[in-house]
């Protein structure tokens, strides 16, 4: 990677800005805001290491933060499924064009709002968690938006928003160490990756500090509403930038 310009990491901490500051929030949607919103500035496969490495720490501070209330049965059936997946998820990284994954990633983040905005009800089951863990898996180590196929199986179990976020931030943790494990032997992280990475650190404790004032004063529903408009916003931003 090119060493980047100062439009290009400022484009990045901005992204890691409001990225962060949502996930403290509502408890995801780091990489989800993230990565499409640094691909606009970086090359895709740049944005998801910066994401995965930065989302490692911030899903683990919250991981650790709500151990108490964690549901350790689902943590470790998710994160056994995720690891199904992450091989798959990097074979794809490793060898799709940057447009067609860019186009990928867009696509993704829309589907994800779209099935965020239904709430449909759905029966939960042991089968469901496998299924959602492996795809979590595989788009863990892809495209680093890894959250819908989780929000979407403990939505299915209706669980409080206490339990939600430091399960889900569990699951984060553990596939984003995988899968930073495999970018790393597979030869995908470099030096700048890694100084960028760091350089947008002091950012991440920022809007991670907002975030965690906005948690106490920001409803619930308007919170999730206002994390929908910048999904949609950042998913559409990546397939104009794919198409472009």
């Amino acid at each position: 990677m090119d060493l980047m310009t100062v439009g290009e990491t400022l484009a990045v901490l901005g992204a890691v800005l409001v990225a962060s500051t949502t996930q403290v929030t509502v408890g995801f949607g780091f990489a989800l805001l993230a990565v499409p919103l640094m691909s606009l500035a970086v090359p895709t496969h740049d944005a998801v290491i910066i994401s995965t490495i930065l989302g490692l720490l911030t899903s683990s501070f919250q991981a650790h933060h709500g151990r108490r209330d964690t549901d350790r049965t689902l943590v470790r059936r998710l994160i056994l499924s995720s690891c199904v997946g992450i091989p798959m998820g990097l074979l794809l990284f490793q060898r799709v064009d940057e447009r067609v994954l860019r186009g990928v990633l867009g696509a993704s983040v829309l589907g994800a709002v779209v099935f965020l905005m239904s709430r449909r009800p759905v029966r939960s089951s042991v089968g469901l968690d496998w299924v959602c863990g492996v795809l979590s898996g595989a788009l863990a180590s892809s495209l680093s938006t890894n959250g819908p196929p989780l929000v979407f199986v403990l939505q299915a179990r209706e669980l409080p928003m206490s339990v939600f976020r430091p399960t889900i931030n569990t699951v984060f943790t553990a596939s984003g160490v995988i899968s930073l494990i495999a970018f790393i032997v597979g030869g995908d992280v470099d030096g700048d990756t890694v100084i960028h990475a760091v350089l947008a650190v002091p950012v991440l404790i920022i809007g991670s500090r907002v975030g965690f004032l906005l948690r106490g004063r920001v409803p619930e529903t308007g919170a999730r509403r206002l994390v929908l408009i910048l999904l949609a916003l950042a998913g559409v931003s990546a397939l104009v930038a794919a198409f472009a």
